[in-house]
């Protein structure tokens, strides 16, 4: 075992290394204003591709210790516990483990330490986690907290993909992290550049030297953030029921959101949001429900791949109920002709990525390697001494985004965006609260705040990478 350990323990630290040197040169490519020399680009191309193979290594390796400590593990063990194995930890669950510490020593004023003592003792990454802002998880694992976020988030999203475009978009996309960064720029060739086409020579004639055009797709840093209110009552419930309520209440939504700003067709909102998947896209509309309608339909969104000379990473992306239509259709002869498909998670060859959050009469198209998106891990707040204007983003009165016509103060955004600066105008020009405005006390009412934010950002790096066609009704 030492062994083994001894490997995992070198290719972890490889990796480490491996991402120092990016930072370096994503650094240079930020702050020079000619770009990075050819050297470098070939740098990042190789430091990319081993880092790549490392973390196959370090995945490998880890399954193997798995495996060789379940066959170590004494049989009384397994029959104490009824020879079931412990479920395997949700994607997320370090991150609300460690809001959880934060919201329990805020309610029963205890610090940190105490409720990690108290309630997750037998884990050590959740102290990690909790004091990374302000110390070394330990002294000999370089990262190792920082990691273990980036990590449990990961796993976050790795748990959505079922449920969200997002998330499935993000796992075959450019994953990026933005870290503390407030942008990350992307180097990507100027669509149509052939500059480096090179030319037929006859003997003596003259090299012609060709020269690449190439550009950048900046990913701003953007947030989606929620405020929810809870009852002090819950310190008082086990630590599996209120790791669950912080997760499920303030995490989960966060799906349905991004899912609905990726695929709509919005315009970037500066200082607000990431434009829609569909900015810009001219959507085209079905030939139809027989089966002939749907493969004319699926050969137009392919096509626009090719005529873009792209479509070497695709996915299909619809609602679940257009793919249940797909294995319902038949044939001339009563044969199923895309079931055996579509139990493969496939169409035409084509990965499909489907979600109820999808709209129901849209099938759209993505090349994921012309697709970035950025994330950071989620930032946690808690007050219970805050007072709170019990209004949300959905553009009815009160809200903190709606018609500018309703408040006097400036627009205040639409249905699930806040401006810069915006929010819920509190009096109008008559001096009178708004209507329906509440006002709420965390102190006069025994509850806490807890606050969520999320960065987040996409773009896509080449155009033409999205296709999409509406009123599909298969």
């Amino acid at each position: 075992m030492s062994g083994m350990a001894d490997k995992l323990s070198a290719q972890k630290e490889r990796l480490v290394s491996i991402k120092d040197e990016l930072v370096i040169l994503k650094d240079l490519m930020d702050n020079t204003d000619d770009g990075l020399s050819e050297e470098q680009m070939d740098t990042i191309e190789t430091l990319s591709e081993e880092q790549d193979a490392v973390i196959k290594r370090i995945e490998s390796l880890e399954k193997i210790e798995q495996g060789l400590a379940a066959k170590a593990q004494p049989v009384s063990k397994q029959l104490a516990t009824g020879g079931a194995f412990p479920k395997a930890e949700k994607g997320g669950a370090l991150l609300a483990k460690a809001a959880t510490v934060k919201l329990i020593s805020h309610l029963e004023r205890k610090s940190d330490d105490q409720v990690i003592i108290e309630r997750y003792k037998e884990d050590d990454r959740v102290g990690a986690i909790v004091k990374s802002a302000v110390m070394p998880a330990n002294s000999y694992t370089a990262g190792w907290a920082s990691e273990l976020v980036e990590q449990d988030t990961g796993a976050f999203l790795t748990d959505l993909e079922p449920v969200s475009v997002y998330a499935a978009l993000r796992a075959r996309s450019i994953a990026l992290d933005f870290g503390k960064a407030e942008s990350i720029k992307i180097p990507r060739r100027e669509a149509g550049d052939r500059g480096l086409q090179p030319a037929f020579v006859g003997e003596g004639g003259v090299i012609p030297v060709g020269r690449m055009t190439l550009g950048s797709q900046v990913l701003n840093r953007y947030k989606v953030a929620v405020i929810s209110a809870w009852t002090n009552e819950i310190s008082q419930m086990s630590t599996p029921q209120i790791e669950n309520l912080v997760r499920q209440g303030i995490l989960d939504d966060t799906a349905f959101k991004l899912d609905q700003a990726l695929l709509d067709n919005v315009a970037q909102v500066n200082g607000v949001r990431p434009a829609g998947l569909l900015n810009g896209v001219t959507v085209g509309s079905s030939a139809g429900d027989s089966a002939a309608d749907i493969i004319a339909d699926l050969k137009v969104l392919i096509d626009a791949m090719v005529s873009a000379n792209l479509g070497a990473n695709p996915a299909l992306v619809m609602n679940n109920s257009r793919l249940l239509g797909l294995s319902t259709v038949m044939n001339a002869t009563g044969t199923f002709m895309f079931r055996d498909e579509v139990r493969s998670g496939t169409l035409l060859g084509v990965p499909v990525i489907t979600s109820a959050n999808v709209p129901a009469d849209l099938v759209m198209i993505v090349d994921c390697n012309s697709l970035a998106m950025a994330n950071a891990s989620p930032d946690f707040d808690v007050s219970d001494q805050t007072s709170l204007t019990m209004a949300n983003a959905d553009g009815t009165a009160p809200t903190q985004a709606g018609d500018a016509t309703n408040y006097t103060g400036g627009d205040l955004g639409t249905e699930g965006q806040v401006n810069q600066q915006g929010g819920l105008v509190i009096e109008g020009a008559s001096g009178t609260s708004a209507a329906g405005m509440t006002a709420l006390s965390m102190y006069q009412t025994y509850q806490t705040a807890v606050r969520m934010v999320l960065p987040t950002s996409w773009g896509l790096i080449r155009a033409g990478a999205v296709a999409a066609i509406n009123g599909v009704s298969w």
